[in-house]
């Protein structure tokens, strides 16, 4: 029977076998139902023909590809095709195990949801047994099943065996968790609609306090009921407890219900569940690390950001060189040139890579709600207030606080912050109880905040306490042997969002991107590459070329390589030289708009044609810009008059 796994998606993890024939759309009456705003209600059909399995699309207005060409005409599918509709991919006939090693750990083939094999506890009853009797049997049994499993696969099967008998849930996961980088991965599970949806403050809280979790009523839970898999999958009771292997936590055992009723003692006997699983010898221990001569550990070395050029190595060394302490860092440099990674991997890096990242973009947060923002709030504080909030800082404790932009902070809370890096000590707005916070802070701006401590705008005590280990990222232009490695990884990660092959570049294109100046640094970088697989006609073959690049970077740029970005001399001697062009005898009009041309046409080449850069750097508004460029008659794509 033909089946098609979802590999990326609303349905991520789902396999559907065909028996005939199967509808794809956001329709209700659809066999497979996709939420999702690039689909349409009814997308495309597959139709079991003989021994083979066919697909059609059904006239949606996004199309259906195949392996990357838009279908159009019912095209019969082998093995191994891959199908985009919208944001999901599918794989006909996918093997789970190759599906995981191509696309990442995250795809997960749950088992049907057999319900028969469950013991329900009655109503009111404890999940765990009337007496404990019951558990214990369990827990004695799972222990000698786990003795002579072969194979990591086998044992968690077990102890998920073992969730369902004493905990009766709706749902179950054994979960093992990278702690570096915070990647959760579905080892195996059983759920009645076939999908992994677990909620991360649950997992975050579990890895913090390294004990079980029991929540008895997750909707009244202020903090959990709008969580998305709480409001999917109508949740009312979750119980996780950790996987620890050589001190770390390696993993969770989850389990959910619809009815409430889960309890400490349900918490300790998953807690139980996992210290057997822990103890089976079956699970990988942390990763391996070398310890140097002073005793510390070394963190692995394959997971630094992308960057071979010497200005991004000596970030990456001093990023590497503070992470085992407890100093407070600021990374400077501009917007897009990579500062987020340097304090992720500082995080990754450090003794903290267990406890959370918690990120907070200081120049996004309204001045009003700032300080709720970061030190949280108690129930009635102010207008609004209806619930008791944690802040970010508080939500940190336990690990890293990257706090982007700090440069935008408005004065008032720049003092309260000064507290909490000097004492670790908070308030939260309307309360005078102090709560004291184990964490460390990275900050980031592109400000000169040392300027701005000469302006008054930045507290000069705060900049100091902040400023203890600097770090600077360069931008991209002046990094321009990165631009290629950042180019491979960025088109790889973006074929695989948009459900595409990767094409790869022709020589060409790098070359083309390696002349760009990059303003936007690697931020820009990657939207001119979506906006180039976008803009790509799905018929092309071969890798990205120099021209799509250039279509990529906009209509208002000068195709690459025709004009170099000149000189300050060369520009004043051009600008000076054309402003002259005029007779001597001509009307002053005449000589007003040969020097008004001229420092045009220099502002464009300054900036490669783009015109809201040339406006900028001429005081000009971009639609005064347009208007002198069409009265001029002066042609963007050459530089010189039409």
């Amino acid at each position: 029977m033909p089946i098609l796994l979802a590999l990326f998606g609303p349905k991520r993890g789902v396999r559907l076998e065909i028996e005939e024939r199967a509808m794809l759309g956001r329709s209700s009456e659809a066999e497979l139902q996709l939420v999702d705003a690039k689909v349409s209600r009814e997308h495309c059909r597959f139709t079991v023909r003989g021994k083979g399995l066919e697909v059609e699309d059904l006239g949606s207005h996004n199309g259906t590809f195949v392996n990357g060409e838009r279908l159009k005409a019912p095209r019969r599918l082998t093995p191994g095709d891959e199908i985009a509709v919208g944001d999901s991919l599918f794989v006909v006939d996918g093997d789970a195990d190759a599906a995981a090693a191509r696309f990442g750990d995250a795809t997960l083939i749950v088992a049907a949801g057999d319900r028969a094999g469950l013991k329900a506890a009655p109503p009111g009853a404890d999940a765990a047994g009337d007496g404990g009797n019951d558990s214990l049997a369990a827990v004695t049994a799972l222990a000698a099943e786990l003795r002579g499993c072969d194979g990591l696969e086998v044992a968690a099967r077990a102890v998920l065996e073992a969730i369902e008998g004493t905990l009766a849930p709706k749902r179950a996961f054994v979960l093992l968790w990278d702690a570096a980088s915070g990647l959760v991965r579905p080892l195996v599970g059983r759920s009645d609609d076939k999908s992994v949806s677990v909620s991360r403050t649950v997992l975050d809280l579990c890895a913090r306090r390294r004990r079980g979790i029991a929540v008895e009523d997750a909707v009244a839970d202020r903090e959990l009921r709008a969580a998305r898999s709480i409001v999917r999958h109508q949740v009312r009771s979750v119980v996780v407890a950790p996987v620890i292997v050589a001190g770390e936590v390696v993993g969770f055992l989850h389990a959910d219900r619809e009815r409430p009723g889960y309890t400490p003692k349900d918490a300790a006997l998953l807690e139980c569940l996992a210290s057997l699983f822990a103890l089976g010898g079956h699970l990988p221990g942390p990763a391996t690390r070398k310890v140097g001569k002073a005793g510390k550990v070394a963190p692995p070395t394959d997971d630094a950001p992308i960057g071979a050029s010497a200005a991004w190595k000596t970030a990456l060394r001093m990023a590497e060189a503070s992470a085992p302490t407890l100093s407070t860092i600021l990374i400077t440099g501009e917007s897009g040139s990579g500062k987020e990674e340097i304090a992720r991997y500082v995080h990754r890096r450090s003794r903290r890579s267990g406890g959370p990242f918690v990120a907070v973009n200081c120049g996004a947060i309204p001045e009003s709600l700032a300080e709720s923002e970061l030190y949280g709030h108690e129930k009635g504080a102010f207008t609004g207030a209806a619930a008791t909030r944690v802040g970010s800082i508080e939500a940190a404790d336990g690990g890293t606080l990257f706090l982007d932009e700090v440069g935008e902070l408005p004065a008032p809370l720049q003092v309260k912050l000064l507290r909490v890096l000097q004492e670790r000590v908070l308030c939260r707005v309307g309360s005078v109880i102090p709560r004291r916070v184990d964490l460390r802070v990275v900050a980031a701006t592109h400000r000169d905040l040392e300027a701005d401590v000469r302006a008054g705008r930045f507290r000069e005590d705060l900049f100091y306490r902040l400023a203890v280990i600097r770090i600077h990222a360069p931008p991209l232009r002046d990094r321009p042997e990165d631009v290629d490695l950042l180019a491979g990884a960025l088109l790889a990660r973006l074929c695989l969002s948009l459900g595409r092959r990767d094409p790869g570049m022709h020589p060409d294109a790098l070359a083309a991107l390696r002349r760009w100046r990059w303003p936007g640094n690697v931020r820009e970088l990657g939207n001119v590459l979506e906006r180039a697989l976008v803009l790509r006609a799905p018929e092309s073959e071969g890798g990205l070329t120099a021209a799509e690049v250039a279509m990529a970077l906009g209509e208002a740029a000068l195709p690459l390589g025709e004009v170099a970005p000149p000189s300050p001399d060369r520009s004043d001697g051009r600008t000076a030289s054309a402003a002259t062009s005029a007779k001597p005898d001509a009307p002053l009009g005449d000589k007003v708009a040969a020097l008004e041309r001229a420092e045009i046409e220099a502002a464009l080449r300054r900036a490669r044609g783009v015109k809201s850069r040339a406006a900028e750097a001429l005081g000009l508004s971009r639609p005064t810009l347009d208007k002198k460029i069409a009265d001029l008659e002066i042609d963007v794509w050459r530089g010189g008059r039409r």
